[in-house]
């Protein structure tokens, strides 16, 4: 298993811990200190995420923010997608 953790600017953390197999993302999981309304919408971007190509992380993650219009504080759906992709690198 993959883990990177970022601190954005402003603070907060986000950590994800990532498994990849033949080019896919098998497992996510995203936690942090970061605020998102609603709340399943982080589920359901880990959900989406799984099965994806690991190369579409960027593409798929901004995607889905702009799909469901998620509220967030201290955080935007590019610092999901760097963390995500720093992940699958490490």
């Amino acid at each position: 298993m993959k883990k990177y953790e970022y601190k954005v600017p402003g603070g907060k953390l986000l950590r994800a811990k990532v498994e990849t197999a033949e080019g896919r993302i098998s497992f996510i999981q995203l936690t942090g200190d970061f605020f998102m309304q609603p709340e399943t919408d982080l589920e359901e971007l880990e959900a989406r995420l799984r099965g994806s190509s690991a190369d579409s992380v960027d593409f798929t993650v901004k995607g889905f923010f702009a799909e469901k219009q998620t509220v967030m504080a201290g955080t935007c759906p590019a610092d999901f997608a760097y963390v995500i992709s720093q992940a699958i690198k490490a």
